[in-house]
């Protein structure tokens, strides 16, 4: 009811109270009624207005504050760390351009360059004399089997290690502490961020360091390794070899999957929980998530560190720490040092100065056993602070938040009346609970049309490049989904009751959806399960905030203001939270969509994760609807303003996934290979021989995507149907083939042949029968570079039962039809040797001099040096070069926007 205007001008409100009605229905359930209060006394619009400001002013500030950075200190001291001198370093070395293992730049140029600046810093350490500095160079050899991506073997020879231990000036301590970086690369990328910068961190440490006049109580080994791209195996051979290892009592390893930011601390442990608590306690910038470790350790991230290596081989716990931010330049030529932005280095070297010196004097780093061991719940208030508590602390506090709604719940069924009004009944609780879920059943109905959608218009990835295009893409509409959801319950089943009852009894159903949850969660022993505690825990208090307002006179006693305003109050630490997530989780997973494969539609992965954000802000809002003015006019406008929005999408480059920038390059991630490939068959003649560009695209828009060009849409897709070998006798680098299956690649026939420095030589040692059903076959394989792969796939009934390159690999892989072998060598020592034993299941078999029992192909990548680029190489490179950087010269000229990893290859494939 509107009142007369007051001598100021306003005018003021007044909710007249209605008498209230009871009746009861055929199912026994209360349907008292009042009359339909009044609109003004309702939510208007520009409170729906003043939710969504606090939500984006609480996203701007979460972004504003993941963007600090600490202020770059100068290089004219060594007291603390100097992000100058570091990044100093870092341009020399990314300077040599990439770094595969094996190539000159990795092997020689950088090895000196971190060689001498150890020789550098040795000095200093001997003139002052309080410490001492050692250093080893070491180049091991070994194979080891790795369930990543898919399971396949690795060998090496001769890769590169550099180690330098620091300690007391006394000798070798009986205890240390390792902090790894790698200084190799993969093909094509100068790797500033991974992991140039790292390796120029832990050499401004050494620095700093360097110049402290107090003895070290232990040491600190400091490995800078030189093949981690190629699948962890430099780690391995330090871990697995080098007599320095068997100090170590605790790791640091130092990675990069961006381009600077925040770095954050995603893996700690197998146990030893001191290493996680002297890290929250000693970093200055602490960034870490107990989820972030869930996620990583699930798998459903496409990337691996040599924290594998320490922790499974060494048996050794430490703590993995990585830059994520800006991942589209991750493994591409882009990663270079001016993308990592000032003061990121500044952070991460700060921390990890502070935080391996409190490792290297921790008691507990000889005695862990004294410290109480535990899981841990560890997380950060948007990188302001910490929070960090025991997994049995965390399952008595979610218990505790679990029993307070549930008393909050009986307490509202109990008591029949209280001073607001009237309490909802079981059957109103139990309503409530089915318009939730109708509502999480619309939005999810509404998230997979929208998949359809996309696809149909051909809109896949289209966020890609510019990430806030999945807010009016998929939370828009969702949002409106639940929002009218809830909107045509209100009006169908609730036009005679008591708005404030049904506001009250749909609320408290939010409660109990999300403590249900943590139960469950907390029952499962899930440590992220505080991510829900803080969903149940300020919230419940809701009603206590409510109390205050009005006992403090602030509020009246039934006014929806009143409500709204507690409500804010009771869940502003879920939005800061909520906001927080979202930002992390997109920025960190919209890139990796760049890369993940094409087995894989990435929509699957982004609609989940709006469609469960929009469910959680439409838990905590639903309830307002029903006492709120009619929000249909609202639902128009937002209809509209999609509509717009897809228009604008489909007829402007706003549209186009892939945007090349020189500021900020968001590109398509393809691999060209020209290949010279040669298959024979049993009797040793060549079956087929023939050139190629083998083109993959690592997104899930596929090479069918690529732009028009001869260099890059082949006639066909590679015919797979006269060989057994998964990989489709095709030179993959690696064993990728489920994430990127040989069907979604091209082979494009060429008439030219890549210069091959050195062909391959594939030839049959010997053939013997152990016994009547099995037959071992001894190779010798010579030529091509530094980097080979095998495909050894049995065939005619045969399976493989051993080989000489690891013992234990087979019982992983006893599934698979080929079995994989990825060879490298850091400086060239003879051919590799190695011989297969087959089995066949018929006890009488065909003779296997008469009937091939193998399939075996061979595939060397020129990945460095002169050979790497031939001509058709070079002149695809210069043509995506110059296209990505003008999309405007013809429509879909967008399609070239793209980063490319090219080289030369060969592949022989025999039958024995």
């Amino acid at each position: 009811m509107l009142a007369p205007s007051s001598p100021s001008g306003l005018r003021s409100r007044k909710l007249v109270r209605e008498p209230i009605r009871s009746e009861t229905n055929g199912n026994g359930y209360s349907t008292k009624t009042c009359s339909k209060p009044d609109q003004t006394s309702r939510i208007q619009f520009r409170h729906w207005l003043l939710i969504l400001v606090i939500v984006a002013s609480v996203y701007s500030f979460v972004v504003y504050v993941d963007n600090r950075m600490p202020e770059v200190l100068p290089s004219n001291q060594y007291v603390e760390f100097s992000e100058t001198r570091a990044r100093t370093f870092l341009k020399t070395l990314a300077g040599f351009g990439p770094r595969p293992s094996g190539s000159v730049a990795c092997e020689v140029k950088a090895v000196n360059l971190i060689d001498d600046k150890l020789y550098e810093i040795k000095k200093v350490v001997d003139s002052i004399g309080s410490n001492r500095l050692e250093m080893d160079v070491q180049r091991p050899s070994g194979c080891f089997d790795l369930g990543f991506l898919s399971s396949f073997t690795l060998c090496y020879r001769n890769i590169t290690n550099i180690i330098a231990r620091f300690g007391p000036k006394s000798g070798p301590a009986p205890h240390s502490v390792l902090v790894n970086c790698h200084f190799d690369t993969l093909p094509d990328s100068p790797g500033a961020t991974d992991d140039g910068v790292s390796c120029a961190i832990m050499l401004e440490i050494l620095e700093v360091y360097a110049r402290s006049k107090e003895p070290f109580e232990n040491d600190i080994v400091l490995l800078f390794n030189g093949a981690e791209e190629n699948f962890l195996q430099a780690s391995h051979g330090f871990i697995t070899n080098h007599p320095w290892r068997h100090s170590i009592r605790a790791f640091v390893n130092l990675e990069g999957a961006g381009a600077g930011g925040r770095e954050m601390l995603f893996q700690a442990g197998p146990g030893n929980s001191w290493l996680l608590k002297t890290y929250l306690d000693n970093a200055p910038h602490p960034h870490c998530s107990i989820l972030a470790q869930e996620i990583f350790q699930s798998g459903i991230v496409p990337s691996d560190t040599d924290f594998r290596m320490f922790r499974d081989y060494g048996r050794i716990p430490g703590l993995d720490i990585a830059y994520v931010r800006n991942g589209w330049v991750y493994h591409t030529e882009f990663d270079r040092p001016e993308f990592i932005p000032a003061g990121a280095i500044q952070r991460a070297g700060e921390n990890t100065l502070a935080v391996v010196r409190a490792l290297v004097k921790s008691p507990y780093l000889a005695h862990p056993g004294n410290y109480q061991e535990g899981r841990w719940v560890f997380y950060d208030i948007i990188g302001l602070f910490t929070v960090c508590y025991s997994l049995d602390l965390s399952v008595i506090i979610n218990y505790v938040a679990v029993a307070l709604v549930a008393l909050k719940i009986f307490r509202n069924l109990v008591l029949k009346s209280n001073r607001y009004g009237e309490n909802y009944t079981k059957g109103d609780l139990v309503m409530a609970l089915f318009h939730q879920l109708a509502a999480m059943i619309v939005i999810s109905a509404t998230g997979l049309l929208l998949v359809y959608m996309v696809k149909s218009l051909d809109l896949i990835m289209v966020w890609y490049a510019t990430p806030e295009i999945i807010f009016p893409l998929y939370f828009l509409p969702c949002l409106m989904a639940g929002v009218a959801t809830h909107a045509v319950i209100s009006q169908r089943y609730y036009k005679q009751r008591d708005p404030y009852v049904i506001e009250q009894a749909h609320y408290d159903s939010m409660l109990v959806i999300f403590a249900t949850l943590l139960f469950v969660m907390t029952f499962m022993g899930w440590a992220s399960a505080f991510l829900v505690f803080i969903h149940v825990i300020f919230p419940v208090l809701r009603d206590v905030i409510h109390a205050i307002l009005v006992r403090c006179r602030m509020a009246n006693e039934r006014s929806a203001t009143a409500i709204l305003y507690a409500q804010l109050i009771a869940v502003l630490p879920v939005i800061l939270f909520g906001c927080y997530g979202v930002m992390l989780v997109y920025e960190f997973f919209v890139p990796i969509m760049g890369r993940i494969g094409n087995a894989f539609n990435p929509e699957f992965m982004v609609m989940p994760i709006s469609v469960l954000a929009t469910f959680s802000f439409v838990l905590y809002t639903n309830n307002l609807l029903y006492i709120s003015r009619s929000i249909w006019y609202l639902l128009k406008c937002g209809l509209a303003l999609f509509i717009l929005f897809i228009v604008v999408l489909l007829t402007t480059r706003l549209g186009e996934p892939y945007k090349y920038s020189p500021d900020a390059p968001r590109l398509r991630r393809v691999i060209i290979l020209h290949t010279k490939r040669t298959i024979y068959d049993f009797s040793g003649a060549v079956q087929k021989s023939d050139n190629g560009l083998f083109v993959q695209a690592l997104d899930y828009r596929g090479t069918k995507d690529l732009p028009e060009h001869t260099f890059l849409q082949g006639s066909r897709v590679p015919d797979c149907s006269k060989t057994s070998d998964e990989f489709c006798q095709l030179p993959y680098y690696t064993a990728i083939h489920e994430l990127f299956p040989p069907e979604e690649s091209r082979w494009v026939s060429l008439p030219t042949t890549p210069p091959i420095e050195r062909p391959l030589q594939l030839e049959l040692v010997e053939r013997s029968q152990p016994a009547k059903n099995q037959v071992n076959i001894s190779f010798w394989v010579d030529g091509g570079t530094d980097k080979t792969s095998l495909h050894v796939t049995p065939i005619n009934g045969y399976k493989m039962v051993q080989w000489s390159l690891t013992s234990t690999g087979l019982r992983d892989m006893a599934d698979r039809r080929t079995y994989f072998a990825f060879i490298c060598y850091g400086k060239y020592s003879g051919p590799w040797n190695f011989w297969v034993l087959l089995e066949h299941s018929d006890p009488n078999p065909p003779d296997p001099k008469k009937q091939p029992s193998l399939e075996l192909a061979v595939a060397t990548h020129y990945a460095h040096g002169p050979y790497q680029y031939s001509e058709t190489i070079q002149q695809v490179r210069s043509l995506i070069n110059s296209r990505r950087t003008t999309p405007h010269m013809a429509v879909g000229w967008w399609k070239w926007a793209m980063t490319h990893i090219c080289g030369a290859s060969e592949l022989v494939a025999k039958f024995f």
